[in-house]
């Protein structure tokens, strides 16, 4: 049994040493799944398992374009793998040529104490301004607790620019409380 983590360009750089875990990859033409072996039992969802394969996502995601798959994602084998791979390769390429070049930023947005809680102008005054200097958006508006959720998605070099575009952002708006976090894989952008 082994567990997949990312999809990704075939060939691709070599896979690097991450959490005492060793990588390997089952390509099939223009792509490649990343995998590790794992035991035949159930997966079960902890912290920790949770923590490992983030780690090696974000490891992975240094020196790649890559689809990240969801936690837990297991097959029998590195042949199964690839005809996963070889099975839905239009679409996995062409979800892969979506995000390549870039990486996911996320925003979110709460009221400021004593502060009225409006999602529709934190969905005005926050979430527009930044889709329109991401490649792709989207976000979950909401009652209570924050008002909205953004991920956007931005090219590689233009982080700086897109965080820095939120800081001055947060600095208009003082009835708002806004945290950018990032970059992290295109997990929002990834089917």
């Amino acid at each position: 049994m082994i567990e997949l983590y990312a999809i990704t360009d075939h060939p691709g750089p070599p896979l690097p040493p991450v959490a005492d875990t060793t990588l390997a990859t089952a390509g099939a033409g223009s792509l490649a799944a990343v995998w590790a072996p794992v035991a035949d039992a159930p997966a079960a969802v902890t912290i920790d398992g949770l923590r490992r394969h983030e780690a090696i996502v974000e490891a992975l995601m240094a020196d790649r374009n890559l689809l990240p798959v969801r936690y837990g994602t297991r097959v029998p084998d590195d042949g199964a793998a690839a005809r996963l791979l070889i099975e839905r390769r239009d679409e996995l390429a062409r979800a892969l040529e979506r995000v390549r070049g870039t990486v996911e930023v996320a925003v979110r947005v709460a009221a400021a104490p004593d502060a009225s809680a409006d999602p529709a102008r934190a969905l005005a005054a926050v979430h527009h301004p930044l889709a329109e200097r991401a490649r792709a958006a989207t976000c979950r508006v909401r009652a209570g607790g924050d008002l909205l959720r953004g991920a956007y998605l931005v090219e590689r070099g233009d982080v700086e620019a897109f965080a820095a575009g939120v800081a001055e952002l947060q600095d208009d708006l003082a009835d708002l409380r806004l945290l950018c976090t990032g970059p992290w894989p295109p997990y929002s952008f990834t089917d």
